[in-house]
């Protein structure tokens, strides 16, 4: 199991702030995050490429806050593996071995290049091999070394995307033979196919730590809703049993969201799930107690039609079928309403 308690590191106007975490011994432990918000920063803190300035570090119990590089038993392998290029495939492998030339180790290098699919290419240079074929030779190498654990840094953005779903299948795999791992990405749906566990990090800060399922049904930020493709995500402000969100257009006015349930007065965020959201092009009749008058000003294609975003007080994302779509005739600057029942409006606190 890893614990990581109270890390802090500051480069010029960018720091870590204060990141707790645990990984289990069986979990396959997402860390998701944009470009920048840290990710990799704190991988290499764990690793121990990067001294912290405060805070510690535990590996199964054992403090390896200042343990060096080589002796903490961690598997680090970057976005982009580092293979000797004048190395074939089987001295690459075997490097990590004290023997490369024995019996034993060839052993072991078969086995390894086997579990990887890269038998095959035992004998090859790397210049030869695609991303996703360098990727398991550094699953191999790094296997070779006997790690307790598995430190991924975007392991699969340079890989093809045919080749995805297998790497994946391989990751998963390990990590149910016993193999926790630590899997840094900026991919949602990366972490949605292999995540146990997710932390998400902004700016330096775990913002949400959970399952997927929680992470996805309840995020606890702008920042976290939009990872799942949900934009309708706001600050506001719950009284006398409805929110109220500041307009965009008149920041000292705020737009009325009745809600279907009674919450205490206070601060809150409000999500409006974008597949809930109808568009209107009269005004409405109909059981939807928020209709929000905007104007079209954005229309883009989506895996199940089009999302149409609808500026007026506040903007508001939908999502509507390609049918819809062609029915009520959308378009760029068009005038609608936009509708959702308070039943649809999730109060996140």
């Amino acid at each position: 199991m890893l614990e990581i308690k109270n890390i802090n590191k500051t480069f010029g106007r960018f720091s870590i702030k204060n990141v707790s975490l645990t990984v289990a011994d069986d979990d396959y432990f997402i860390l998701l995050g944009a470009s920048g918000a840290g990710k990799s920063v704190l991988l290499e803190i764990i690793a121990g490429l990067v001294n912290p300035e405060t805070g510690e570090i535990f590996l199964n119990g054992q403090n390896i806050t200042a343990t060096p590089v080589d002796k903490r038993k961690t598997g680090l392998i970057f976005q982009t593996p580092a293979i000797f290029p004048h190395l074939t495939i089987r001295q690459n492998i075997a490097y990590p071995l004290k023997h490369p030339a024995s019996r034993a180790s060839a052993d072991q290098v078969q086995k390894l290049a086997g579990q990887m699919n890269v038998i095959h290419l035992l004998d090859q240079k790397p210049a030869k091999l695609s991303g996703g074929e360098l990727q398991r030779v550094a699953l191999a190498r790094t296997l070779a070394s006997d790690p307790v654990m598995l430190l991924l840094d975007e392991p699969l953005s340079a890989v093809d995307t045919p080749m995805k779903s297998g790497l994946r299948g391989l990751l998963r795999e390990l990590n149910r033979q016993g193999l926790p791992v630590l899997h840094v990405t900026h991919d949602y749906e990366e972490a949605l196919a292999l995540a146990t566990t997710m932390a998400v990090i902004e700016d330096g800060c775990i913002v949400q730590t959970g399952s997927p399922a929680e992470i996805l049904t309840h995020p606890k930020t702008g920042f976290t809703a939009g990872f799942s493709g949900e934009h309708n995500f706001f600050k506001a402000r719950i009284k006398s049993g409805n929110a109220w969100i500041s307009s965009g257009l008149n920041p000292e006015a705020a737009v009325e969201i009745k809600l279907n349930e009674i919450y205490e007065d206070g601060t809150a965020n409000i999500l409006i799930r974008s597949k809930y959201v109808i568009i209107s092009v009269d005004q409405p009749h109909m059981s939807t107690v928020n209709n929000l008058r905007g104007t079209i000003t954005g229309i883009s294609p989506s895996r199940d039609g089009y999302e149409v975003c609808v500026s007026g007080s506040i903007d508001l994302f939908a999502r509507i079928t390609r049918e819809s779509m062609e029915t009520l005739n959308l378009r760029h600057g068009m005038n609608v309403w936009a509708c959702f029942k308070a039943s649809s409006v999730d109060v996140i606190r």
